[in-house]
């Protein structure tokens, strides 16, 4: 068997989906069920909440994230939740604080773990009772230090190595359907550069023959870690329903709820080209499928970037 199962065995996989109702994944046994990178299976799950601010860059060992999703929180800027399965790096952040749309990502799994620096009371009290593990400064044996190179607030970094080794009642990554193949599908429109933007912040990227390299603000990004660019092998825009949480932060900024349940469209962009696609996640507990015309698109093997946009308004993404 080939490291990665080929696309005629994934569509086989996908018609026993059908026919069956349950989940298939392409990735190879053992590998992340969040990236096909290998390693992942049995593996627990984090989400570390990452500074997404021009301060906060170069982001430290993002590019060991199996998933990042950006997300909108006040004043039109985001911030990152990235999701780490197949690796576990020493070093992660500048790490931030918690957003109530956090919770509704991490439905999908069983006893994630949820690594942030704070949140306001109420969340606060939400994230107690939320089916996770707490990885706040001060619980469970987390590990954080401050990074001297950086000012406060965005120098706090995540031991993400050693806090994995030492807390307890995480639980291991589910599969959330998606599927992956190192071979493109057929279809897609050839492109080579894109474009999200929120009212104070953007995600863009180039295809560099390899994979997509992605610039925050417009300033192509390195991972402090390597000194390499960060490169994700799928983007997925992800147009979703976005309203107001009824929460803010402490300079009276309200925080956007996002709506991750439900339907809607999806463009996915590998190997150099765009796929319009349909986004469908019926329940909390349930991933989240992308196709077309019913069958699953494959995402390539590696990191994967979702970026999730509102759907309302015009001008919020662009392909070239």
């Amino acid at each position: 068997m080939t490291k990665i199962r080929s696309f005629f065995a994934s569509a086989i996989a996908i018609a026993l989906t059908v026919s069956l109702g349950v989940t298939a994944s392409s990735a190879a046994e053992g590998a992340s069920p969040l990236s096909g990178r290998p390693g992942g299976a049995g593996k627990p799950v984090i989400m570390v909440k990452i500074d997404n601010v021009s301060r906060a860059r170069p982001h430290t060992n993002i590019s060991k994230a199996d998933i990042v999703y950006v997300e909108q929180v006040e004043g039109g800027l985001t911030r990152i939740a990235a999701l780490y399965n197949s690796s576990f790096p020493k070093k992660v952040g500048p790490v931030r604080s918690a957003r109530i749309s956090d919770l509704e990502i991490l439905e999908q799994f069983d006893k994630p773990g949820f690594a942030y620096s704070g949140a306001n009371k109420a969340l606060l009290k939400t994230i107690a009772k939320a089916p996770l593990v707490r990885l706040g400064p001060g619980l469970n044996g987390v590990k954080y230090s401050r990074d001297k190179s950086r000012r406060i607030p965005h120098n706090l970094m995540l031991d993400l190595s050693a806090t994995v080794k030492k807390a307890k009642g995480i639980g291991a990554v589910k599969d959330i359907g998606l599927i992956f193949s190192q071979t493109a599908p057929a279809g897609g429109k050839k492109t080579t550069t894109f474009r999200a933007k929120w009212p104070a912040s953007s995600v863009s990227g180039k295809w560099n023959g390899k994979g997509w390299a992605i610039s925050l603000d417009n300033r192509a990004q390195k991972d402090k870690a390597t000194g390499k660019a960060v490169v994700a092998q799928t983007v997925v825009v992800q147009l979703i329903t976005q309203t107001l949480s009824g929460q803010g932060d402490k300079f009276g900024g309200r925080t956007p709820k996002i709506k991750t349940i439900g339907s809607g469209k999806a463009f996915i962009l590998r190997d150099g080209k765009r796929y319009d696609a349909q986004w469908s996640r019926p329940t909390g507990a349930s991933g989240t499928s992308f196709t077309i015309n019913g069958e699953i698109v494959p995402f390539d093997v590696g990191q994967a970037w979702f970026l999730l946009v509102p759907n309302k308004g015009k001008g919020k993404y662009s392909f070239k």
